[in-house]
């Protein structure tokens, strides 16, 4: 009877240590596996390079990442810059094409300076004033294109135009640590 009680405590104490080397041998492992997430987590915050941005006439800050930032970024860009060069009046219009060759890269700017002073000439002379309606807004993050469609608006006095649907394509780009557009084109409406 002793034999079998001393055999049933040695089975007992076997499977208790069993059992203890399993929950160490996982809790080893579970801690490995969060000292390395810990290492990733860190790696990441102190490799984490983004930039926060408040674009014009936005109520949110963006997390600026990567080469050219995410689409809704680039979509308040893209509306900026389109707000800045369409929707002037005679008081504005210098301001505002000063404002927006501020963001043109190298090259772009020698390329918007006569588009933007034949525009000038155009809203000066007539004494009127112009609204761009967008419709159609599509972005492509991966390469900085933002292409919008929309109608522009001329009101002279008290007179508007019919509204002109008008296409737009911006690309943007980061060089400098800054962002820039390197294409601000009106593309030709297909009707």
């Amino acid at each position: 009877m002793e034999y079998r009680l001393k055999a049933s405590n040695n089975r007992s104490l076997a499977i208790s240590i069993v059992i203890l080397l399993l929950i160490a041998i996982l809790a080893l492992g579970v801690c490995f596996r969060l000292i390395k997430v810990n290492q990733q987590l860190t790696e990441d915050l102190v490799n984490n390079r983004q930039i926060i941005i408040q674009p014009l006439g936005a109520n949110k800050e963006f997390a600026f990442s990567g080469a050219k930032g995410d689409a809704r970024y680039l979509r308040l860009i893209a509306l900026s810059f389109l707000n800045l060069r369409l929707n002037v009046s005679k008081e504005t219009v210098q301001a505002n094409h000063d404002l927006l060759l501020a963001y043109a890269c190298e090259g772009q700017r020698k390329v918007m300076l006569p588009v933007l002073a034949e525009e000038k000439k155009r809203i000066t002379l007539t004494e009127g004033s112009s609204v761009f309606y967008p419709q159609v807004l599509r972005v492509a993050a991966d390469t900085g294109l933002v292409d919008i469609t929309g109608d522009l608006v001329f009101t002279y006095g008290m007179k508007s135009s019919d509204p002109l649907p008008k296409h737009y394509q911006i690309r943007m780009d980061t060089r400098n640590d800054g962002l820039c557009y390197n294409a601000f084109v009106e593309v030709p409406v297909e009707n």
